[in-house]
Protein backbone atom coordinates (compact mmCIF):
# COMPACT_ATOMS: atom_id res chain seq x y z
CA UNK A 1 0.00 0.00 0.00
CA UNK A 2 1.11 3.55 -0.69
CA UNK A 3 1.22 6.13 2.07
CA UNK A 4 1.91 9.83 2.43
CA UNK A 5 3.78 11.20 5.43
CA UNK A 6 3.30 14.88 6.17
CA UNK A 7 6.37 16.45 7.75
CA UNK A 8 7.79 19.91 8.33
CA UNK A 9 8.99 21.58 5.14
CA UNK A 10 12.76 21.58 5.12
CA UNK A 11 12.95 18.41 7.23
CA UNK A 12 12.01 15.90 4.53
CA UNK A 13 15.46 14.26 4.62
CA UNK A 14 15.08 13.61 8.35
CA UNK A 15 11.70 11.91 7.85
CA UNK A 16 13.07 9.86 4.98
CA UNK A 17 15.94 8.70 7.15
CA UNK A 18 13.55 7.80 9.97
CA UNK A 19 11.21 5.88 7.63
CA UNK A 20 14.20 3.93 6.34
CA UNK A 21 15.35 3.14 9.88
CA UNK A 22 11.93 2.02 11.13
CA UNK A 23 10.50 0.26 8.07
CA UNK A 24 13.63 -0.43 5.99
CA UNK A 25 11.90 0.96 2.89
CA UNK A 26 12.83 3.75 0.52
CA UNK A 27 10.68 6.84 0.06
CA UNK A 28 10.50 9.86 -2.18
CA UNK A 29 9.58 13.51 -1.75
CA UNK A 30 6.54 14.17 -3.95
CA UNK A 31 6.27 17.85 -2.98
CA UNK A 32 7.84 19.81 -0.09
CA UNK A 33 6.48 18.46 3.19
CA UNK A 34 5.00 15.32 1.60
CA UNK A 35 6.83 11.98 1.42
CA UNK A 36 5.48 8.88 -0.35
CA UNK A 37 6.43 5.31 0.49
CA UNK A 38 5.08 1.76 0.41
CA UNK A 39 4.85 -0.55 3.41
CA UNK A 40 2.89 -3.41 4.97
CA UNK A 41 3.62 -2.28 8.53
CA UNK A 42 2.29 1.24 8.93
CA UNK A 43 1.37 0.67 12.60
CA UNK A 44 5.02 0.36 13.60
CA UNK A 45 5.80 3.70 11.98
CA UNK A 46 2.81 5.34 13.71
CA UNK A 47 4.07 4.14 17.07
CA UNK A 48 7.75 4.98 16.64
CA UNK A 49 7.99 8.09 14.47
CA UNK A 50 9.15 11.39 15.98
CA UNK A 51 9.38 13.38 12.74
CA UNK A 52 6.04 12.76 11.03
CA UNK A 53 3.08 15.06 11.65
CA UNK A 54 0.35 13.04 9.89
CA UNK A 55 -0.03 9.81 7.89
CA UNK A 56 -2.64 8.75 5.38
CA UNK A 57 -3.09 5.92 2.90
CA UNK A 58 -2.82 7.37 -0.61
CA UNK A 59 -5.62 6.48 -3.01
CA UNK A 60 -5.36 9.16 -5.69
CA UNK A 61 -3.21 12.07 -6.82
CA UNK A 62 -4.52 14.72 -9.22
CA UNK A 63 -4.58 18.46 -9.94
CA UNK A 64 -8.28 19.29 -10.26
CA UNK A 65 -11.21 18.66 -7.94
CA UNK A 66 -13.21 17.38 -10.92
CA UNK A 67 -10.68 14.56 -11.35
CA UNK A 68 -11.31 13.06 -7.88
CA UNK A 69 -12.85 9.59 -8.11
CA UNK A 70 -14.43 7.37 -5.46
CA UNK A 71 -12.80 4.26 -4.04
CA UNK A 72 -13.75 1.55 -1.57
CA UNK A 73 -14.10 2.89 1.99
CA UNK A 74 -15.53 1.84 5.33
CA UNK A 75 -18.78 3.36 6.54
CA UNK A 76 -20.13 5.47 8.01
CA UNK A 77 -17.69 8.05 6.69
CA UNK A 78 -16.92 11.74 6.59
CA UNK A 79 -14.58 13.88 4.47
CA UNK A 80 -12.07 16.38 5.83
CA UNK A 81 -9.85 18.69 3.81
CA UNK A 82 -6.50 20.33 4.53
CA UNK A 83 -5.81 23.15 2.09
CA UNK A 84 -2.78 25.37 1.60
CA UNK A 85 -2.55 27.96 -1.15
CA UNK A 86 -4.82 30.36 -3.00
CA UNK A 87 -7.94 28.70 -4.38
CA UNK A 88 -11.43 29.73 -5.48
CA UNK A 89 -12.94 27.19 -3.05
CA UNK A 90 -12.77 26.58 0.70
CA UNK A 91 -11.92 23.41 2.63
CA UNK A 92 -15.61 23.10 3.52
CA UNK A 93 -16.52 23.27 -0.20
CA UNK A 94 -14.11 20.43 -0.93
CA UNK A 95 -15.40 18.26 1.92
CA UNK A 96 -18.98 18.75 0.75
CA UNK A 97 -18.20 18.09 -2.92
CA UNK A 98 -16.12 14.95 -2.30
CA UNK A 99 -18.53 13.72 0.36
CA UNK A 100 -21.35 13.94 -2.16
CA UNK A 101 -19.44 11.66 -4.55
CA UNK A 102 -19.19 8.87 -1.97
CA UNK A 103 -22.73 9.44 -0.70
CA UNK A 104 -24.08 8.99 -4.22
CA UNK A 105 -22.20 5.68 -4.37
CA UNK A 106 -24.32 4.50 -1.44
CA UNK A 107 -21.94 5.06 1.48
CA UNK A 108 -23.49 6.21 4.76
CA UNK A 109 -22.38 9.51 6.29
CA UNK A 110 -21.69 10.22 9.97
CA UNK A 111 -20.05 13.58 10.66
CA UNK A 112 -19.83 13.01 14.44
CA UNK A 113 -18.51 9.46 14.77
CA UNK A 114 -17.29 8.16 11.39
CA UNK A 115 -15.63 4.78 11.03
CA UNK A 116 -13.68 6.03 8.01
CA UNK A 117 -12.31 9.49 7.25
CA UNK A 118 -11.57 10.41 3.64
CA UNK A 119 -8.72 12.91 3.71
CA UNK A 120 -8.25 15.45 0.90
CA UNK A 121 -4.82 17.06 1.12
CA UNK A 122 -4.47 20.12 -1.14
CA UNK A 123 -1.15 21.94 -1.45
CA UNK A 124 -1.18 24.68 -4.08
CA UNK A 125 -1.95 22.82 -7.34
CA UNK A 126 -1.44 19.29 -6.00
CA UNK A 127 -4.34 17.23 -4.68
CA UNK A 128 -3.86 13.99 -2.74
CA UNK A 129 -6.84 11.89 -1.66
CA UNK A 130 -6.66 9.05 0.82
CA UNK A 131 -7.76 7.43 4.05
CA UNK A 132 -6.91 9.27 7.26
CA UNK A 133 -4.73 7.17 9.59
CA UNK A 134 -3.91 9.75 12.26
CA UNK A 135 -6.95 11.89 13.18
CA UNK A 136 -4.90 13.03 16.15
CA UNK A 137 -1.73 14.71 14.89
CA UNK A 138 1.40 12.67 15.60
CA UNK A 139 3.20 15.93 16.41
CA UNK A 140 0.96 16.44 19.46
CA UNK A 141 2.93 14.94 22.34
CA UNK A 142 1.01 13.72 25.38
CA UNK A 143 3.87 14.72 27.68
CA UNK A 144 3.69 18.35 26.63
CA UNK A 145 1.25 19.94 29.07
CA UNK A 146 3.51 22.92 29.79
CA UNK A 147 4.40 25.00 26.75
CA UNK A 148 6.34 28.16 25.94
CA UNK A 149 5.24 30.78 23.40
CA UNK A 150 8.63 30.65 21.64
CA UNK A 151 8.96 26.88 21.70
CA UNK A 152 8.83 24.78 18.55
CA UNK A 153 6.91 21.86 17.09
CA UNK A 154 8.09 18.55 18.57
CA UNK A 155 8.73 17.07 15.12
CA UNK A 156 11.00 20.00 14.27
CA UNK A 157 12.74 19.61 17.64
CA UNK A 158 13.48 15.98 16.80
CA UNK A 159 14.75 17.02 13.37
CA UNK A 160 17.18 19.48 14.94
CA UNK A 161 18.51 16.74 17.21
CA UNK A 162 19.13 14.53 14.19
CA UNK A 163 20.90 17.39 12.38
CA UNK A 164 23.26 17.70 15.35
CA UNK A 165 24.33 14.02 14.83
CA UNK A 166 23.51 13.29 18.48
CA UNK A 167 23.73 9.67 19.66
CA UNK A 168 24.16 7.72 22.91
CA UNK A 169 27.89 8.43 23.02
CA UNK A 170 27.51 12.22 22.91
CA UNK A 171 26.56 15.09 25.21
CA UNK A 172 23.78 17.43 24.09
CA UNK A 173 22.95 20.84 25.55
CA UNK A 174 19.96 23.12 25.06
CA UNK A 175 20.91 26.39 26.81
CA UNK A 176 17.40 27.88 26.29
CA UNK A 177 15.28 24.88 27.23
CA UNK A 178 11.91 26.68 27.62
CA UNK A 179 9.52 23.72 27.94
CA UNK A 180 12.17 21.06 27.34
CA UNK A 181 10.92 19.74 24.00
CA UNK A 182 14.39 19.51 22.41
CA UNK A 183 15.95 17.66 25.34
CA UNK A 184 12.97 15.33 25.69
CA UNK A 185 12.92 14.47 21.98
CA UNK A 186 16.68 13.83 22.17
CA UNK A 187 16.30 11.34 25.03
CA UNK A 188 13.33 9.63 23.37
CA UNK A 189 15.58 9.17 20.34
CA UNK A 190 18.77 8.10 22.11
CA UNK A 191 19.67 7.72 25.77
CA UNK A 192 22.76 9.96 25.83
CA UNK A 193 23.84 12.79 28.12
CA UNK A 194 21.20 15.50 27.72
CA UNK A 195 21.12 18.87 29.47
CA UNK A 196 18.27 21.36 29.26
CA UNK A 197 19.24 24.59 31.01
CA UNK A 198 17.31 27.83 31.26
CA UNK A 199 17.77 31.15 33.07
CA UNK A 200 14.15 31.23 34.33
CA UNK A 201 12.88 29.10 37.20
CA UNK A 202 9.41 28.58 35.73
CA UNK A 203 10.92 27.26 32.49
CA UNK A 204 13.03 24.79 34.45
CA UNK A 205 9.87 23.68 36.25
CA UNK A 206 8.19 23.17 32.88
CA UNK A 207 11.09 20.96 31.75
CA UNK A 208 10.80 18.93 34.93
CA UNK A 209 7.05 18.42 34.56
CA UNK A 210 7.11 17.56 30.85
CA UNK A 211 10.08 15.19 31.15
CA UNK A 212 8.38 13.44 34.08
CA UNK A 213 5.24 12.91 31.98
CA UNK A 214 7.47 11.51 29.22
CA UNK A 215 8.84 9.03 31.80
CA UNK A 216 12.40 10.28 31.32
CA UNK A 217 12.76 12.73 34.19
CA UNK A 218 16.12 11.32 35.32
CA UNK A 219 17.53 11.34 31.80
CA UNK A 220 17.00 15.09 31.21
CA UNK A 221 19.42 17.07 33.36
CA UNK A 222 17.90 20.47 34.02
CA UNK A 223 18.75 23.47 36.17
CA UNK A 224 18.48 27.25 36.26
CA UNK A 225 21.72 28.32 34.60
CA UNK A 226 22.52 31.68 32.98
CA UNK A 227 24.53 31.33 29.80
CA UNK A 228 27.53 33.16 31.27
CA UNK A 229 27.97 30.25 33.69
CA UNK A 230 28.06 27.46 31.12
CA UNK A 231 31.84 27.22 31.30
CA UNK A 232 31.51 26.38 35.01
CA UNK A 233 29.19 23.46 34.25
CA UNK A 234 31.15 21.86 31.44
CA UNK A 235 34.82 21.21 30.84
CA UNK A 236 36.55 22.57 27.78
CA UNK A 237 35.38 20.65 24.71
CA UNK A 238 32.94 18.51 26.71
CA UNK A 239 29.75 19.24 24.74
CA UNK A 240 29.28 17.53 21.37
CA UNK A 241 25.89 18.89 20.34
CA UNK A 242 24.24 22.23 21.12
CA UNK A 243 20.64 22.42 19.93
CA UNK A 244 18.32 25.30 20.75
CA UNK A 245 15.45 27.54 19.70
CA UNK A 246 17.31 30.72 20.56
CA UNK A 247 15.68 33.96 21.75
CA UNK A 248 15.32 36.66 19.09
CA UNK A 249 14.41 40.37 18.97
CA UNK A 250 10.74 41.19 19.50
CA UNK A 251 8.48 43.94 20.81
CA UNK A 252 9.30 42.82 24.33
CA UNK A 253 13.01 41.99 23.89
CA UNK A 254 15.17 44.76 22.35
CA UNK A 255 17.84 44.04 19.77
CA UNK A 256 20.70 45.34 21.90
CA UNK A 257 19.85 42.85 24.65
CA UNK A 258 19.79 39.97 22.16
CA UNK A 259 23.13 41.10 20.74
CA UNK A 260 24.69 41.03 24.18
CA UNK A 261 23.21 37.60 24.83
CA UNK A 262 24.47 36.19 21.52
CA UNK A 263 27.97 37.53 22.12
CA UNK A 264 28.19 35.81 25.49
CA UNK A 265 26.58 32.65 24.10
CA UNK A 266 29.15 32.27 21.31
CA UNK A 267 31.96 33.01 23.77
CA UNK A 268 30.77 30.21 26.05
CA UNK A 269 30.12 27.72 23.27
CA UNK A 270 33.55 28.31 21.75
CA UNK A 271 34.96 26.96 25.01
CA UNK A 272 32.64 24.02 25.81
CA UNK A 273 32.09 22.72 22.24
CA UNK A 274 34.18 19.71 21.23
CA UNK A 275 36.45 19.92 18.19
CA UNK A 276 34.04 17.91 16.04
CA UNK A 277 30.91 19.23 17.74
CA UNK A 278 27.92 20.87 16.06
CA UNK A 279 25.65 23.73 17.03
CA UNK A 280 22.11 23.76 15.62
CA UNK A 281 20.11 26.95 16.18
CA UNK A 282 16.60 27.73 14.99
CA UNK A 283 14.82 31.09 14.99
CA UNK A 284 12.45 33.13 12.82
CA UNK A 285 15.21 35.72 12.47
CA UNK A 286 18.89 34.76 12.25
CA UNK A 287 20.61 37.92 10.95
CA UNK A 288 21.94 38.81 14.41
CA UNK A 289 23.20 35.28 14.97
CA UNK A 290 25.29 35.58 11.83
CA UNK A 291 26.46 39.05 12.81
CA UNK A 292 27.54 38.12 16.34
CA UNK A 293 29.27 34.88 15.37
CA UNK A 294 33.03 35.39 15.08
CA UNK A 295 34.88 32.09 15.45
CA UNK A 296 32.49 29.40 14.26
CA UNK A 297 31.78 28.29 10.69
CA UNK A 298 28.25 28.08 9.32
CA UNK A 299 28.16 24.74 7.50
CA UNK A 300 24.47 24.64 6.63
CA UNK A 301 21.44 26.90 6.47
CA UNK A 302 17.93 25.68 5.76
CA UNK A 303 14.41 27.07 5.87
CA UNK A 304 11.94 25.07 7.92
CA UNK A 305 8.20 25.59 8.27
CA UNK A 306 5.07 23.97 9.61
CA UNK A 307 1.55 25.39 9.46
CA UNK A 308 2.04 29.17 9.28
CA UNK A 309 5.32 29.26 11.23
CA UNK A 310 8.56 29.80 9.34
CA UNK A 311 12.07 29.45 10.72
CA UNK A 312 15.68 29.38 9.62
CA UNK A 313 18.06 26.71 10.89
CA UNK A 314 21.78 27.45 11.14
CA UNK A 315 24.36 24.73 11.76
CA UNK A 316 27.76 25.78 13.10
CA UNK A 317 31.01 23.97 13.76
CA UNK A 318 34.51 25.00 14.80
Amino acid sequence: MKYIAICAKGMEDISQKEIKEILTVDSKIVIPGRIMFESLDIETLKQKTQSIIKLYELKQQCHKLEEIKTFKIGEPFRVICSRKGAHTYTSADVAQQVGKLFYEEGYKVDLEDPRCIVFVDIVEEDIFVGIELTPKLLSKREYRIRTHNQSINACIAYGLVRLSTFDETKTLLDPFAKDGVIGIEAVLFKKGNVFGYDSLFHNVKNVEINSKLANIRKEVNTARIDIEWLDTKFKEGEVDCVVSAVPYPSKHVPENLIKKMYKELFHQLDYILSEKGKIVFIAPKVELLKEMNENLTIVEERNVSTSNLEYTVLIFKK
